[in-house]
């Protein structure tokens, strides 16, 4: 009867502090979410979106810098830490990305988390753009503006609500998306997608882990969506939504979200399914939305919890990433004459 006691009062304290864990965590973001919105505020109310800057006897005028902060610092500063939290809140403390990142981070997730740093710096937004011998340079916006005055084609969503924009971009870029992706898992593109494929373990930041010379969406999603239309207000709003959607799918929530989960956003366990190591039966569920994967023939199903991801190809790990990131690219080129299996 003592033992009985004993029990029910240990899985009480239990509770209590599951509860008081959540309870802090749901005040923490709420007070993020308060210091985050003033500082929105006074960027938009206190700083011109149009800056002169003079120096060493030059002008340079610098326009839209709102949407130039948003896409800037904005993953950091606000989808980040929202990721961070949601899985907080739902895994609780002790499996958190966060928890791991900050006491106890695995090897692959100290490489996600120097991609992330480095990518943050622009360092590898540099790199990228040497590695892609320019090709990031080009622009969707150019090209739609060069094909209007040659045609008089041009899409012009402006008239629909904001919202519906939103909405229909966002399963517009996820149909160009699947179609990437499906391009990135071929023989010659793989070396480059193999990087991010190459995480043992999946916390919020994974979906970080990519190659700086990765540039198969300039021209799928990129270039296609500026020549639909789709303005940078709007395409500013449909980035939130997939940054945050891809920190989920790698976050450790162990969900399939159920039908939303099947049919409207991919859930982490079936994006987990899409990491599987085991390669005796195909990839699928290349799409952040299901549809296209059931339209096309590429959903399974099955996901699991205890599912072993990564790649075959050996990975060293750790904050030293340039050789793994050398090794990849020289694999991408010569791929085009010498072909590998892996």
């Amino acid at each position: 009867m003592a033992l009985a006691e004993t029990s029910l009062t240990l899985e009480g304290a239990d509770r209590r502090r599951t509860v008081m864990g959540r309870t802090a965590v749901v005040l923490g973001l709420l007070v993020y979410a308060t210091l985050l919105a003033a500082a929105w505020w006074a960027v938009v109310h206190l700083l011109p979106d149009q800056i002169t800057l003079q120096a060493f006897g030059r002008t340079k005028v610098v326009g839209d810098v709102h949407n130039r902060i948003v896409t800037g610092i904005g993953l950091v500063a606000a989808i980040l830490p929202t990721a961070l939290w949601i899985e907080a809140l739902v895994v609780g403390w002790e499996r958190s990305s966060v928890r791991a990142l900050i006491f106890n981070p695995t090897q692959s997730m100290r490489t996600d988390l120097a991609v992330l740093v480095l990518g943050q710096g622009h360092v590898l937004e540099l790199v990228g753009k040497v590695m892609m011998l320019g090709a990031s340079m080009i622009s969707g916006l150019v090209i739609r503006d060069w094909i209007a005055a040659r045609t008089g084609f041009a899409v012009d969503p402006s008239g629909l609500p904001l919202a519906l924009q939103v909405v229909i971009y966002f399963y517009v870029y996820t149909f160009f998306d699947y179609w990437t992706h499906r391009l990135d898992h071929t023989r010659f593109f793989w070396p480059i997608h193999r990087y991010h494929h190459s995480a043992e373990d999946f916390c919020v930041v994974t979906s970080a882990r990519q190659h700086p010379a990765t540039f198969s969406a300039i021209f799928v999603i990129n270039l296609p969506l500026a020549i639909l239309g789709a303005t940078p207000s709007v395409m500013i709003f449909v980035s939130v939504v997939v940054t945050t959607v891809g920190f989920l799918i790698h976050s450790q929530l162990q969900s399939d979200w159920g039908w939303v989960g099947r049919w409207v956003i991919q859930s982490p366990l079936h994006h987990r399914l899409h990491h599987k190591l085991d390669m005796t039966y195909p990839t699928g569920h290349f799409a952040m939305a299901p549809i296209w994967d059931r339209l096309f023939g590429t959903w399974y199903g099955g996901a699991r919890r205890d599912l072993v991801i990564g790649v075959s190809q050996p990975y060293r790990h750790g904050f030293w990433i340039v050789p793994d990131l050398l090794r990849d690219y020289w694999h991408f080129w010569s791929g085009f004459v010498i072909k590998r299996t892996d």
